[in-house]
């Protein structure tokens, strides 16, 4: 019985290590590492940061990339300001890791709009006069 232990604990160091992961079939093809914060597009892997939003909703940010897994079963992939719904399967195996050239974490960019508002009325002060004991504050004849 030890030498079966032995065995199986020596096959499997030999062999490449096992991940659970998501496989998401559809354009981008997207792989998704949860435990190591890394997600593939299209054959690149991306070392991402892990967001929990939820008890049963995580999301990861990088690279201006967004996963978000919603525990219901669809996920969604933001990219380049596009938005592709996702139905992943639970896998385990090996996603390539060992080979792979991960880039780095990259926090997403932000974009900032200088654009004039759309009516130059608004500007950037919100603060009212009003007594904030409601809408209109009169009394209606």
């Amino acid at each position: 019985m030890r030498l079966v232990a032995t065995l199986f604990v020596i096959t499997g160091l030999a062999c490449d290590t096992a991940y659970a992961f998501q496989e998401c079939n559809g354009n981008p093809h997207v792989r998704v590492m949860w435990q190591k914060q890394i997600i593939e597009v299209d054959g690149t892997f991306f070392q991402m940061k892990k967001e929990k939003l939820t008890k049963k909703t995580a999301r990861l940010v990088g690279h201006d990339i967004v996963f978000v897994h919603n525990g219901a079963g669809s996920d969604t992939l933001i990219r380049h300001g596009v938005s592709t719904s996702y139905s992943c399967a639970a896998v385990e195996g090996n996603p390539g890791l060992q080979k792979a050239n991960v880039q780095g974490y990259q926090a997403n960019s932000l974009i900032e709009d200088n654009s004039a508002p759309a009516d130059a009325t608004i500007t950037g002060n919100r603060s009212s006069a009003s007594s904030g004991k409601g809408h209109g504050g009169g009394k209606h004849k």
